[in-house]
C-alpha cells in the first residue's frame, strides 16, 4: 500500500557531520519503507559524498542532488531528471564576487564524478588547507583551472562560493535578480564558521525536484501524505510541498517558522522520534 512520501535532507537532519547515517536512523526508514512509504533523498551533496552516508539502505530510494540539478533512481543508480545552467553563468557569479577574499567552486556533474573546477591561485593559503579537505569527499580529482574561460560553451550543476556568512549574502542579492537562477545561502555543515552560496538552475530546487518525483512516480494516481524534513534555508522549497513539514531544532529561524514538528538534534536521533509523530507510526 502506498501510504505516502518522505522527503529527507542529508546534513544536519538524518546526518551528523560527514559520517553515515546511524544503524538507528537507517533501520527505521527500512521500517517505514516496509510500511509502504516511499522515501527520497534532497540534499546539496554531490553523488559520491551522499552515497557514503547512504549506502547501506537495502531498499529503492530516489536520491536529488546539489538541490536538484540530478535526479537519480536508487540503488541502481539510474538518472531520471537534469536541470544545468550555461557557463554565462560562471562569468555572471565571477562579477558579483569582486572584491571577496576567495573564490568560487564550479561542479562539473553527477556524470563526470561530481569533482570540481577550481583556480588555486584565487585562495588564500589558508582556505587551500580546506579545499584539501573537502576533495576528500570527491570520487575523482579537482580539476585546477588557470581561468574559467576554458569551461565556455559547457552545462553545470552548481556553482558554490564559500565565505563568511556576511559576503554569502552579500553576492546572494546581487544575483537574486538574474533570471533564470536559484541562490541561497546556508550553513556549512562541514565548518561552522563559514557560509555556502548554492547557485544551480532556476529548475533545481528541493521544492522542485521533489514535485517532479513524485508526480512522475505517481503518474496521475492519487497520491499519499507528503512528508519533508530538513535544516536550513535550502530546504524551505520543499518543506513548502509538504504536508507534513519537520524542522530541525537547529534550523535558522526563518525556517523553524514553517515547522510543524520541531525534531530534536540529529546526534539524539531526533529525526526518528519527529517521523514517529508524522506518520502516526508507533514501530
Amino acid at each position: 500500500m502506498n501510504q505516502g512520501w518522505i522527503a529527507l535532507d542529508i546534513d544536519g537532519t538524518t546526518t551528523e557531520g560527514s559520517g553515515p547515517l546511524s544503524l538507528e536512523t537507517a533501520s527505521y526508514l527500512h521500517h517505514l519503507h516496509l510500511q509502504g512509504w516511499r522515501l527520497m533523498f534532497v540534499t546539496g551533496r554531490t553523488f559520491s559524498y551522499a552515497h557514503r552516508a547512504l549506502h547501506e539502505l537495502p531498499f529503492p530510494y530516489f536520491l536529488a542532488l546539489q538541490n536538484g540539478a540530478d535526479i537519480v533512481a536508487m540503488p541502481e543508480r539510474r538518472l531520471i531528471d537534469q536541470h544545468y545552467f550555461d557557463s554565462d553563468v560562471i562569468f555572471r557569479v565571477e562579477n558579483a564576487y569582486r572584491g571577496q577574499e576567495e573564490d568560487f567552486l564550479v561542479y562539473a556533474g553527477y556524470q563526470k564524478g561530481d569533482f570540481c573546477y577550481y583556480r588555486p591561485q584565487h585562495f588564500s593559503l589558508a582556505f587551500q588547507d580546506y579545499l584539501q579537505k573537502i576533495q576528500t569527499l570527491a570520487s575523482e580529482q579537482w580539476r585546477p583551472l588557470h581561468s574559467f574561460q576554458e569551461l565556455e560553451g559547457q552545462k553545470f550543476p552548481l556553482i558554490k562560493c564559500l565565505g563568511p556568512e556576511e559576503s554569502m549574502l552579500h553576492v546572494e542579492g546581487k544575483l537574486r535578480n538574474f533570471p533564470g537562477l536559484e541562490v541561497v545561502t546556508i550553513h556549512d555543515p562541514l565548518n561552522d564558521k563559514l557560509h555556502l552560496l548554492l547557485v544551480t538552475d532556476h529548475q533545481a530546487t528541493k521544492g522542485n525536484a521533489l514535485e517532479r518525483v513524485v508526480t512522475s512516480q505517481d503518474k496521475g494516481k492519487p497520491r499519499g501524505r507528503i512528508i519533508a524534513a530538513g535544516d536550513d534555508r535550502n530546504d524551505l522549497s520543499m518543506l513548502k510541498k509538504a504536508d507534513v513539514r519537520i524542522v530541525m531544532s537547529t534550523a535558522p529561524e526563518e525556517v523553524k517558522k514553517e515547522a510543524d514538528i520541531i525534531a530534536g538534534p540529529v546526534g539524539q536521533h531526533g529525526i526518528i522520534a519527529a517521523l514517529k509523530e508524522a506518520t502516526g507510526d508507533g514501530g
